[in-house]
């Protein structure tokens, strides 16, 4: 389990949430961290998902 600091920081950039958006799936990320992970994998063209576990989202 991490401590109450590491669950203020986005998984992708580390740094703590600017925009934080919480996923269907219960995970946290900053908005143009989300953003900027499903643009460089090729969401426009399929299904997201979270990057943390994976789930499918849309």
């Amino acid at each position: 389990m991490g401590t109450v600091e590491e669950s203020f920081k986005c998984p992708v950039c580390q740094d703590n949430f600017t925009d934080p958006v919480t996923l269907p799936c219960g995970h946290d990320f900053c908005l143009t961290c989300i953003q900027a992970v499903w643009e460089t994998d090729g969401a426009n063209e399929g299904p997201i998902f979270c990057p943390e576990c994976q789930v499918f989202l849309a």
